[in-house]
């Protein structure tokens, strides 16, 4: 690929990683009755405005809001990671998780400052799990892109 796109592409995702972060920063940085009003409003759309079924239904959007939030974060530095040549797939996957986790544990450090808000080490797993999912979907749409790519370079050869 042409190192100008490359670079091109470099930037656009430290842009999209650096949004990303201030975004969970804005996110964690509500007071607690603020970040439960959100989650609450998402339950009672998802539970049709059903009060018990949001009630029960609120902290499993909480937890998948922690994953969901992470893999998009994984997914965003993994791919400035792959801006690089000089980085094997393995580096790629333990500096990205090194990542997700270190900005998890500080994300929930910081939450210890908040009104009505705390830390939790059980978030800290939750948030690198879900880096550890958008790092597996971001290997198997690599996977696939180089298999689907090997197979056009094939089929080009056996042309000629």
């Amino acid at each position: 690929m042409n190192k100008d796109i490359i670079l091109t592409v470099r930037k656009i995702l430290i842009a999209m990683l650096i949004i990303w972060m201030v975004v969970v920063f804005l996110l964690s940085n509500q007071k607690g009755p603020d970040s439960s009003g959100l989650s609450r409003k998402v339950a009672m759309i998802l539970c049709l405005g059903n009060e018990d079924a949001a009630a029960n239904m609120e902290p499993v959007i909480r937890k998948v809001a922690h994953i969901v939030e992470y893999a998009i974060g994984a997914m965003i530095f993994y791919g400035i990671l792959s801006t690089y040549q000089k980085f094997s797939l393995q580096v790629k996957i333990a500096i990205t998780i090194a990542f997700i986790a270190a900005y998890a544990g500080t994300d929930e450090l910081h939450q210890m400052f908040i009104d009505s808000r705390n830390g939790s080490w059980i978030d800290v797993g939750i948030d690198t799990a879900g880096g550890a999912l958008g790092v597996a979907g971001c290997y198997f749409l690599e996977r696939i892109t180089n298999i689907i790519d090997s197979k056009v370079k094939e089929e080009v050869e056996n042309q000629k």
